[in-house]
């Protein structure tokens, strides 16, 4: 099992005890394919950064979980076929935790290269002058 984060956005025209029960379905979807829901954060009513299908607002939810691959999917397809739904993203968190610890090693390695040189660093304040 992955450790994944899963964001959706709900149509605006939906009622707060309407969005709830979206939100509670969807986690039931979770816990009846075999993941483990870590967290719910339920951000509310938000508006969006650009119109996706007329709407210029909508409830944001995120799921934190782990899970497979096939939980994912069977999500995903829900998330499409529901008409509530108008964006979905879904992101494996182990990849991008993965992606930081090589940048840094990567920082670390030209520090070390560059101090063997005997290149300094230098800083803002010298650069500007």
């Amino acid at each position: 099992m992955r450790h994944y984060e899963t964001i959706f956005i709900a149509s605006p025209t939906l009622t707060d005890e309407q969005s709830d029960e979206l939100v509670k379905q969807f986690e039931g979807i979770i816990a009846e394919q075999g993941g483990e829901l870590l967290k719910t954060d339920k951000w509310g009513r938000k508006k969006l950064a650009y119109e996706v299908q007329k709407f210029s607002e909508g409830y944001y939810t995120l799921f934190e979980m782990n899970a497979g691959p096939d939980l994912i999917a069977e999500l995903e397809r829900r998330f499409r076929n529901h008409d509530s739904v108008i964006k979905y993203l879904s992101v494996r968190m182990d990849e991008a935790e993965k992606a930081a610890g090589r940048a840094k090693q990567r920082i670390e390695r030209e520090a070390k290269r560059k101090a063997q040189a005997g290149i300094k660093e230098r800083s803002a304040e010298e650069v500007m002058g």
